[in-house]
């Protein structure tokens, strides 16, 4: 009798103990900047077995997953992927955008009130510099890492990319730190998070440099030969960046990371959220189908392949996925005979305001006015202090508005943001992406949606860039690695904002507070 009473007891614990070792101690958050779906397939047979093709193999591979919002930009894509929600939710609804109050552009992760903080103390000019004036302070809900901090503030949660956005956004509100290289190739981060650099940073710093990275060519099969002392010579230090270097780089940081801070060695559960930044550069610049890219790619395996040496996967979890994708070059497209084009953005303004001084004959308003305040983001912000001073509503010139633009080349849709405000719930795809991304307080009086293959006259003279509705944008990669990660390939329908909800179910701490996805049950079936 006491023997099975014993076994009673036992039992319990021994299931308590299970699911203790099997809780990951480490969560590593990877964004590839700007990296199709595609890119899987097309670079498969350059792969090496350790890096991507190892993720894949044992991993969970979700094939079909997608945005479910626009703008699709990194400020944005960072935030959405770390809240488990949208734009209109976290309030990161662009890189940049007008307030309508201050009448002046916001950056996404600026904060005037900060101050850079590097290893320049004797530099004022590089403490002063606008590069370490960052923080969170936009982004409107929590992130995992948050989550993972209130859950036990112990834990250690730190962010690191290129770029300030990719760092910070990722790490969230509550993070340890976030480090990012400023213009000059140096680790630099902002007063929100500590006043002097961490004594192991300062030492590797010391020890290493740009220099040793941007040394001899960049090649790739005879296709084409950068001079990357060229680079450093031309660029700086920061041309780093818009090299597959730039990735390397950051892999070498995130290893000292893991080391230096004891990340995943102790009971507590730690977070590093890495963002690939030099994918974006690069592929802008190159475009997609650029010999660039492609070796690009190649190289950040092996750079994925040496950090994954350095995590133990029975007591990690990582995860892999993109922020965005990014539209072939229209120049390319065209010659092949698909329809593309650039959308010439100052035109609109111009013949937009004279369309509206014609239809709005006021007899209090003689004059010609300038009823547009800003166009950004593809969205016009109106003049609501003028049209007040009309005898016109403000919903008279955004529909009036919103029809003329129809009209113009490279236009498919336009919305209104009376109809954003006072449509519960739309059911068609398009219409619900807008609708997610459109945050009252931050976006326009009037949406545009381009047709596919258009983008900026900006871009016109060579490169590309992304930010639309459409599949070469919003499909991207999701991957699941470690030990209590089920093998397999998922082709059903998955969201974006599905990876924040996962992992809190996996850790057994709260959703951040935001959160509008759903955890993936492929993945936390375990728990039962």
């Amino acid at each position: 009798m006491k023997n099975i009473l014993l076994f009673f007891i036992c039992i319990p614990l021994l299931i308590q103990s299970q699911n203790n070792k099997e809780k990951p101690k480490l969560v590593v958050g990877i964004v590839v900047d700007q990296m199709r779906f595609d890119y899987i397939q097309r670079f498969w047979d350059d792969f090496s077995d350790e890096g991507f093709k190892k993720l894949i193999n044992q991993g969970h591979f979700f094939r079909n997953t997608r945005f479910g919002y626009v703008p699709t930009y990194t400020g944005p894509g960072h935030a959405s992927i770390f809240t488990g929600t949208t734009p209109s939710m976290h309030g990161i609804i662009a890189n940049n955008w007008y307030d309508k109050n201050t009448e002046e552009l916001i950056y996404c992760a600026g904060d005037g009130s900060t101050h850079t903080i590097c290893n320049c103390e004797n530099n004022v000019n590089d403490v002063l510099s606008e590069d370490g004036k960052m923080s969170p302070k936009h982004m409107l809900t929590t992130t995992i890492g948050d989550e993972i901090k209130l859950f036990n503030s112990n834990s250690k949660v730190i962010g690191i990319s290129l770029k300030d956005r990719g760092a910070i956004l990722s790490a969230g509100h509550s993070a340890n730190a976030a480090y990012w290289m400023d213009k000059h190739g140096e680790w630099i981060t902002s007063s929100y998070y500590m006043q002097n650099l961490p004594q192991w940073l300062v030492e590797y710093q010391s020890k290493i440099s740009v220099s040793k990275y941007l040394k001899g060519n960049w090649s790739y099969k005879d296709m084409f030969n950068h001079s990357l002392d060229s680079i450093l010579i031309n660029d700086g230090a920061g041309g780093i960046k818009v090299t597959p270097m730039g990735n390397t780089i950051l892999k070498d940081l995130a290893l000292e990371i893991i080391k230096n801070e004891k990340l995943g060695q102790k009971e507590d559960i730690d977070m590093l959220t890495i963002s690939f930044s030099s994918t974006d550069y690069i592929g802008h610049k190159y475009g997609p189908h650029a010999h660039e890219i492609k070796d690009t790619y190649i190289k950040l395996d092996k750079d994925i392949s040496e950090l994954l040496k350095h995590i133990d996967k029975n007591n990690s979890i990582v995860f892999l996925t993109a922020d965005h994708g990014v539209v072939s070059e229209p120049h390319e497209l065209i010659t092949r005979k698909i329809p593309a084009g650039y959308f010439d953005k100052k035109e609109m303004i111009k013949s937009l305001n004279e369309y509206l001084n014609k239809r709005f004959i006021d007899k209090n308003m003689i004059t010609p006015k300038s009823w547009i305040k800003n166009f950004s983001n593809l969205q016009v912000f109106l003049d609501h202090e003028l049209i007040a001073q009309s005898s016109f509503s403000l919903r008279d010139f955004q529909e009036t508005c919103a029809e003329f633009i129809l009209n113009i080349d490279g236009v498919k849709n336009t919305f209104t943001r009376y109809q954003m405000m006072n449509t519960s719930q739309y059911s068609s795809s398009t219409r619900t992406l807008i609708q997610n991304g459109f945050n009252p307080k931050r976006s326009g009086d009037v949406i545009i949606v381009l047709q596919t293959g258009w983008i900026s006259n900006s871009w016109q003279k060579g490169g590309t860039t992304h930010g639309s509705s459409y599949s070469y944008d919003t499909h991207v990669p999701l991957i699941f690695w470690g030990g209590v990660i089920a093998k397999g390939q998922t082709d059903r329908l998955v969201n974006i904002r599905d990876i924040a909800p996962t992992i809190s179910t996996i850790l057994g701490i709260s959703y951040p507070n935001g959160c509008t996805g759903n955890p993936l049950p492929e993945l936390t079936q375990w728990r039962k």
